[in-house]
C-alpha cells in the first residue's frame, strides 16, 4: 500500500502547531515566575537587613546614621560608618529605588521611609515599607 507524503507532513505540522500552542504560554508564564521570585527575593533580604541596621542603631544608642543600608543602582550596601560590611548585587533587570535607610535611637526612619523593586518588565511590584512612628518594617 502507498502513503500519501503530503498528509503525514500535514499531519506532523498541526501536531507541533499544537505543541506550541500549548507549550508558549507556558514558557512565558515561567520566564514571569522567575522574575517574580528574584523580586520576592530581593524585598525579603532586603527586609532582613534594614532590620539589621534598625537593631544596631537602636541596641548600640547610634542613632547618628552610624549603621544605614544604602541602595545603589546595582546592588545595595550594608554599611557601618564608612566600612561596607555587606554588598548585595541585585538580579539582573530588577529596578530599586534609591537612597540610605538608617534609624535614630527609637528606630525610627530618619531618611528613606519605602523601597520599591520592580520585575524587568514593571509588570510586578514589592514594596519595603517603614513606619515613621514606630519604625516596623513590612512587605507590601
Amino acid at each position: 500500500m502507498k502513503k500519501n507524503g503530503f498528509i503525514s507532513l500535514t499531519g506532523l505540522l498541526l501536531a507541533l502547531s499544537l505543541l506550541f500552542l500549548y507549550l508558549g504560554p507556558g514558557l512565558a508564564a515561567g520566564q514571569r515566575s522567575r522574575s517574580h521570585q528574584a523580586v520576592d527575593g530581593l524585598a525579603r533580604e532586603m527586609a532582613l537587613d534594614m532590620q539589621r541596621v534598625r537593631q544596631r542603631d537602636v541596641g548600640n544608642n547610634q542613632g547618628n546614621g552610624r549603621w544605614k543600608l544604602v541602595l545603589e543602582g546595582d546592588r545595595y550596601v550594608l554599611q557601618e560608618g564608612y566600612v561596607r560590611v555587606r554588598e548585595r548585587p541585585y538580579p539582573a533587570g530588577l529596578q530599586v529605588t534609591k537612597g540610605d535607610v538608617c534609624f535614630d535611637v527609637d528606630g525610627r526612619p530618619q531618611h528613606t521611609m519605602s523601597v520599591v523593586i520592580t520585575s524587568p518588565d514593571g509588570a510586578y511590584t514589592r514594596s519595603i515599607v517603614v513606619a515613621a512612628q514606630t519604625g516596623r518594617i513590612r512587605l507590601a
